[in-house]
C-alpha cells in the first residue's frame, strides 16, 4: 500500500488523459506523504481541488486521527465507521504519476518506485471528508483505498496496492450517483504487468526531500 506518492503532470497531460480543463498551473510534488496536500477530484465538483492526505472524519474529536487513516482497505469498507458514509457519499480520485513502496530485507528496507509502464498518470480511488476544528476552520482530507492482490507484486513483495481507476467510464461510475454494489465492484487490483517497478535512492525516505531526481533508478548491490 502506498506510503508516499508523487505528482508532476502538466496541465496538458491531465487534459489529454482525464479530460480535465485546468486553468491554473499545477504544482509538482515528488514526495507526497501523510498530512501533505494532493490534487483530487471529488464527486461534488468538476474542478480539481487540493486536499490533505489522511482522512479526518467529520465527527472526529482530534485531527490527529487522520495520521492513521491515510489508507482505507477495500475489504469491508462499507461497514467501517470511518469510511462507511464516505464510500457511499464522498468519493474522489487522487492523481499521481507514481508511488513508492519499501521492500524489507532483514532490518533494512529498500524503496522502489511504481509507475505505469506506458508512463500514464494514475487515478487512485479515494474517499474524503471535511472536518472543522475549534476555530471553525475547515480541513478537507482524503484516504486512498487499497486492495489485496492474489500474488505479490513483482520485485517488492507487496500484497496490497492502491485501487487505480484509469478507465474513463469507470471514473464516471466512481464519481457518479452509483449504487453501492457497482461502487464496490470497482475496487479491484490492476494486473502488475502494467507497471514499471524499479529501485530508487533512500533519499525518498526523508519527507523533506522533494526533487525530480528521486525518480531516478539505481543499481542494487548485493
Amino acid at each position: 500500500m502506498p506510503l508516499r506518492f508523487s505528482f508532476s503532470a502538466s496541465n496538458e497531460k491531465m487534459k489529454r488523459q482525464f479530460n480535465l480543463d485546468i486553468k491554473k498551473e499545477l504544482d509538482k510534488s515528488y514526495n507526497i506523504g501523510c498530512n501533505q496536500n494532493a490534487y483530487v477530484l471529488t464527486n461534488n465538483s468538476s474542478e480539481l481541488e487540493v486536499f490533505r492526505w489522511g482522512l479526518i472524519p467529520h465527527w472526529a474529536n482530534d485531527k490527529n486521527v487522520g495520521l492513521n487513516l491515510i489508507n482505507a482497505e477495500a475489504e469491508g469498507i462499507a461497514g467501517k465507521l470511518s469510511f462507511r458514509l464516505p464510500v457511499r457519499q464522498k468519493r474522489c480520485l487522487i492523481f499521481a504519476d507514481g508511488y513508492f513502496e519499501w521492500r524489507k530485507n532483514g532490518r533494512h528496507t529498500q524503496p522502489f518506485r511504481v509507475q505505469m509502464e506506458n508512463n500514464d498518470m494514475m487515478a487512485f480511488a479515494g474517499v474524503w471528508d471535511i472536518w472543522f476544528d475549534e476555530n471553525m476552520v475547515e480541513h478537507k482530507t482524503f484516504s486512498i483505498i487499497t486492495v489485496g492482490v492474489e500474488k505479490e507484486i513483482k520485485v517488492i513483495g507487496q500484497k496490497r496496492m492502491p485501487v487505480i481507476i484509469n478507465n474513463i467510464e469507470d471514473q464516471k461510475k466512481w464519481l457518479g450517483d452509483t449504487s453501492l454494489k457497482i461502487i464496490l465492484d470497482l475496487l479491484k487490483p490492476l494486473d502488475d504487468n502494467l507497471f514499471e517497478i524499479y529501485p530508487v535512492s533512500k533519499d525518498i525516505d526523508f519527507i523533506e526531500n522533494n526533487y525530480p531526481e528521486l525518480y531516478k533508478p539505481i543499481e542494487l548491490t548485493e
